[in-house]
């Protein structure tokens, strides 16, 4: 175990250093004068308050730029953000500290906005932890953001509260970005979302059908992965009996048998996909027999060694995260961390003495492994120890394995 974690480490900053990507762009001064640079992406989650870069690609000397020195930047064929000081609403969306206040709360803040759309009117984008908003420009009117708001109404007769929408963004859309190739049937049906707004800004800015299409198809989006795996589990058990009832503890023997199963992923779309959840199904299964002792005589603490047969079969249910470290554009190394549940679990423990029916509890598990062309992967994985007898006393078990998977992505 501790060999598989010096491992982890080492790969984890080895790929540190090999992932860090700096990919032509520019950034505009206050000054106004326009720098062409390699600018490090990060495909930022959060709008950014600064940015790191380097002059040429082969450039040891990396420098950082804030949003007190920078107007605007721009990776290639990636992110553009600009400096604007708006007003934005700082009210809080989350339902547990919902207010009965329908207008917004406004807040004078100098930020980065993400470019989402441009041309005859301008669709910005601001996201900072679980605050999201949405800004828009047009020749006559200045960077201002779309309102949309949630607050609670309260009834005056009976006090029930209900959940109602300001969506003062439509009249906004409705007074200043319409013509010929929109509807105010389209506004009304408009929601406070990526998707729909960029498409309603694309029409208004005249782009076809095609284009459209195109955009929306390439925004915002997850990836969704189905595997089948297959493998070695390299398992251990221990039956553990407290002195007070008599049994010695009894350590079976280190088995190496198969195991198989599904695994669903979901790739983020942000920080350059290299973040997933993923949830699997795997097959397990022991069994092995094995002498222990019973206390035979309190006087001299004599055992009797007595034969016993342990037997388990089940489904683990992994449920974790996974961070990936690009090595280049067809390779990648992961970890991950993940909670087991066990689903429909058998575990026997049978005796001369004592016969009984475990039932599991759940166990943590963390892996490192390598991707191919997001195809084919491997991945060693240590789950730690369970309890399979979680329901008895004075019994319990440490059952752990390490399992040695490949994975094929079925799509």
């Amino acid at each position: 175990m501790k060999k598989l974690l010096l491992l982890t480490l080492f790969l984890y900053f080895s790929s540190i250093n090999a992932q860090i990507s700096f990919e032509k762009g520019y950034f505009i001064s206050n000054n106004g004068i326009k720098t062409q640079c390699f600018i490090k992406n990060i495909d930022w989650y959060n709008n950014p308050v600064d940015f790191q870069y380097k002059i040429s690609i082969d450039d040891n000397d990396i420098k950082t730029e804030t949003i007190t020195t920078v107007k605007e930047f721009s990776v290639e064929n990636g992110a553009s953000f600009k400096r604007a000081t708006v007003k934005i609403d700082m009210s809080d969306n989350r339902l547990e500290n919902i207010t009965t206040t329908k207008n917004p709360v406004w807040k004078e803040e100098t930020i980065f906005l993400k470019k989402l759309v441009e041309g005859k009117a301008t669709l910005y984008y601001y996201l900072n932890k679980d605050m999201l908003r949405f800004f828009y420009e047009t020749a006559n009117v200045p960077t201002e953001q779309l309102v949309f708001k949630e607050y609670l109404s309260i009834n005056d007769q009976t006090g029930a509260r209900t959940t109602e929408e300001n969506n003062y963004f439509k009249q906004q859309l409705f007074n200043n970005v319409q013509n010929e190739n929109t509807s105010e049937n389209e506004i009304k049906r408009l929601t406070y979302k990526t998707e729909p707004l960029v498409k309603y800004f694309l029409k208004y800015n005249d782009a076809d059908a095609a284009t459209i299409e195109k955009t929306i198809s390439t925004k915002n989006k997850g990836i969704i992965y189905l595997k089948v795996s297959a493998g070695a589990s390299f398992t251990s058990l221990t039956v553990d009996g407290a002195e007070s009832s008599g049994y010695q503890n009894a350590k079976y023997e280190n088995k190496t048998q198969p195991t198989f199963g599904l695994e669903g992923e979901y790739i983020f779309p942000f920080n350059k996909n290299k973040w997933s959840a993923f949830l699997g199904l795997f097959y397990q299964k022991y069994e092995d027999s094995k002498d222990y002792g019973v206390l035979y005589s309190v006087t001299n603490s004599q055992h009797v060694e007595h034969p016993s047969t342990v037997k388990y079969s089940g489904f683990s249910l992994p449920v974790g995260v996974r961070h990936y470290f690009f090595l280049n554009q067809n390779s990648k190394i992961f970890i991950n961390a993940a909670y087991v549940v066990t689903l429909g679990g058998k575990f026997t423990y049978e005796s001369k003495f004592v016969n009984l029916d475990g039932k599991a509890q759940g166990n943590f598990a963390c892996g490192l492994g390598y991707n191919f062309k997001n195809k084919i992967s491997t991945e060693i994985r240590y789950n730690a120890s369970k309890n399979l007898l979680n329901n008895y006393m004075p019994f319990s078990t440490h059952y752990s394995s390490v399992d040695l998977l490949l994975s094929y992505t079925v799509f």
